[in-house]
């Protein structure tokens, strides 16, 4: 197990919450992975572009793989025939870059998941989907409501067979103004925001 990842606990309202999203907060991925008979690999690093990744990716010769963590890839893994898709909470070029759901709350009063396939720059790979989500009327943002937007966008991406089509967009790059880690105030402001 990889002994980086430190469980979390959860309140009875961040459980029930969930639940009404269609998944229990408080079941640990490995749970789901086991209870839905999923196999899977655990590595004793975070690093997406570590060699032994690099390695067992291009071993096991997927299509397809869903990046889920942070951080940029590098060459050495994009340059693997594993085409990586990111689930972004923004929609790009509009929103590039960190905490974008809580920005697009507070100029646009809604959210939205933009999935692309992953290259070297932030935010500006080819597009599978973009959708667009009404703000959550709860505070839990960061633990329910952007891996609930994240995983309905994928479920549509399968729905319509995106990945089977292949037809990506190329991404307007007129807007390369990424946001950063939103401030404190400001993401108060956009959970206010969502509860009134």
């Amino acid at each position: 197990m990889n002994k980086q990842i430190k469980e979390k606990s959860f309140s009875e309202n961040e459980i029930k919450i969930s639940k009404s999203y269609g998944f229990d907060i408080s079941e640990s991925v490995i749970q789901t992975l086991v209870k839905n008979n999923l196999t899977y690999k655990e590595f004793d690093f975070i690093d997406i572009n570590h060699p032994e990744l690099i390695k067992y990716v291009s071993k096991i010769n997927l299509d397809y793989c869903i990046f889920a963590g942070g951080g940029i890839l590098k060459n050495q893994i994009l340059n693997l025939s594993t085409k990586f898709i990111h689930l972004h909470p923004g929609i790009v070029p509009y929103y590039r870059g960190s905490t974008c759901f809580y920005y697009s709350i507070l100029k646009d009063d809604n959210c939205g998941v933009s999935a692309y396939l992953m290259d070297e720059n932030l935010d500006t790979g080819d597009l599978i989907l973009q959708l667009n989500f009404p703000k959550p009327s709860h505070v839990y943002l960061d633990d329910i409501y952007d891996p609930h937007i994240r995983s309905e966008t994928l479920i549509a991406i399968f729905r319509k067979e995106l990945l089977l089509k292949k037809k990506f967009q190329k991404q307007d790059e007129s807007n390369n103004f990424p946001f950063f880690i939103i401030h404190p105030v400001l993401k108060h402001i956009a959970i206010l925001r969502c509860v009134k």
